[in-house]
């Protein structure tokens, strides 16, 4: 393989990986969501709960 094969090679993957990234990276937002809510488990997640006030944390009738 000499000099010019290599650079015909280089321009080859130039001419189909450009393009084909400009492509993708629009998607790439859509891409990685899916495959994090659909292959990765969930870690470190809790419920949200409801959130009530105690009695001691009522607030007062003059300020409201």
């Amino acid at each position: 393989m000499n000099l010019n094969d290599i650079f015909q090679l280089v321009i080859l993957c130039a001419l189909i990986f450009i393009p084909l990234g400009y492509g993708i990276r629009s998607r790439l937002a859509r891409i990685k969501a899916f495959i994090r809510i659909h292959f990765m488990k969930p870690r470190y997640v809790k419920s949200a709960g409801v959130l009530r006030r105690t009695a001691s944390a009522r607030a007062e009738q003059k300020h409201d």
